[in-house]
């Protein structure tokens, strides 16, 4: 019997001593195969080629102990069992977007939670300002608050030859000569077929500067992804204006189809990213949004895309029309966007998270 204790408690205090000396992060997102998968594959990755050292991607981290977490999706933190996490490691957070305002009960609810739940947090990291603005508008500390923007695979995301486009145009089923336009999101409630609009993403914004703009409807279509777009496929068909959806299952296929677009459009009422602002500017593609996110950091208008007030569908109506009338306006949004997005290749931002995350490695809390 106490051969068999000694050799339990000699096991427990062994991984203790184990976990104390070997400090990794463990980069926490929830099984959905969505946005979040992919961010965790290119920041995982860069952090352990950063620290020399696996950088496991995880859903459940309540069993650790002396290790370095970074929830790279908030859910999991907010609505997971946070409170028997052992108060011996060392938490980070990334917060995208979000507003005390959004109809969605769960963004709600992580306000009325808010400073008290990201007390524990050694650092919060956003993508934004205007993300940031927000949370110290709640309370959190500045010396909590670390910028760091989406980043893009610029040697997956890239501009296609003339003879590429026309062929991958002809693939989609887009006609020659036509004006073509993407929408790439999520807009619509749940996982059906989202016929119920999820507005803070704006696609009620966006069929409205469709139905404004001066662009004949016979030199028009749009392009779609992304689930639940059942809202905005209805609209469309009201407005009389062609489209095409191509559901993409595996996430590199989706560059063919910003390599088929003319223009990309961000209709949004709020957002931490969107990943379709690199994305596009990645493939060669103009970009234009509504002052959201990291495009009300970056974007200059008609230097690499055009940028409008939130729910300005008029605003967004006349900038398509310049676009598609002025093709000098096309190639200077082109140009510039792939200036741009030089430096928000994986490669350089994951340095932003080493930089923030990268010295608690070898630090043992007590």
């Amino acid at each position: 019997m106490l051969r068999k204790t000694w050799w339990r408690w000699s096991q427990v205090l062994s991984n203790e001593w184990k976990g104390r000396r070997h400090r990794q992060v463990h980069f926490v997102t929830d099984s959905a195969d969505w946005s979040f998968k992919w961010d965790a594959h290119y920041i995982a990755g860069g952090l352990g080629q950063c620290l020399h050292d696996d950088v496991p991607i995880i859903t459940t981290p309540w069993h650790l102990r002396h290790q370095v977490i970074l929830f790279g999706n908030r859910y999991p933190w907010f609505f997971g069992p946070r409170r028997t996490l052992h108060r011996s490691n060392t938490l980070f957070l990334t917060w995208f977007h979000g507003s005390p305002d959004d109809p969605d009960e769960r963004m709600r609810a992580m306000f009325e939670q808010l400073p008290q739940a990201l007390d524990p947090m050694v650092g919060i990291i956003v993508t934004c300002d205007i993300s940031r603005r927000v949370l110290l508008d709640h309370g959190i500390g500045s010396d909590k608050l670390f910028t760091i923007p989406l980043g893009v695979d610029l040697k997956l995301f890239c501009p296609p030859t003339p003879e590429e486009k026309n062929k991958i145009r002809a693939d989609l089923g887009i006609p020659e000569g036509v004006f073509c336009i993407g929408s790439f999101q999520k807009d619509g409630t749940g996982w059906g077929e989202g016929t119920v609009p999820k507005l803070v993403k704006g696609p009620d914004v966006f069929l409205e500067a469709l139905a404004r703009t001066t662009i004949p409807k016979g030199r028009l279509l749009v392009l779609l992804t992304g689930p639940a777009r059942g809202y905005v496929k209805n609209g469309l068909d009201r407005l009389g204006i062609s489209w095409r959806h191509r559901f993409v299952e595996n996430y590199p296929d989706i560059v063919a189809c910003y390599q088929a677009l003319d223009a990309y459009v961000i209709a949004s009422r709020a957002e931490g990213g969107p990943k379709a602002l690199v994305e596009s500017w990645a493939c060669g593609v103009p970009v234009l949004s509504t002052r959201v996110g990291m495009p009300a950091d970056r974007i200059g208008n008609g230097v690499n895309g055009w940028m409008v007030d939130v729910e300005d569908s008029q605003g967004l109506a006349h900038a398509l029309d310049a676009l598609f009338e002025q093709p000098e306006l096309r190639q200077a949004c082109r140009t510039g966007g792939l200036e741009a997005v030089r430096l928000l290749d994986w490669s350089h931002v994951v340095q932003g998270y080493h930089s923030v995350i990268g010295h608690a490695v070898n630090r043992v809390k007590t």
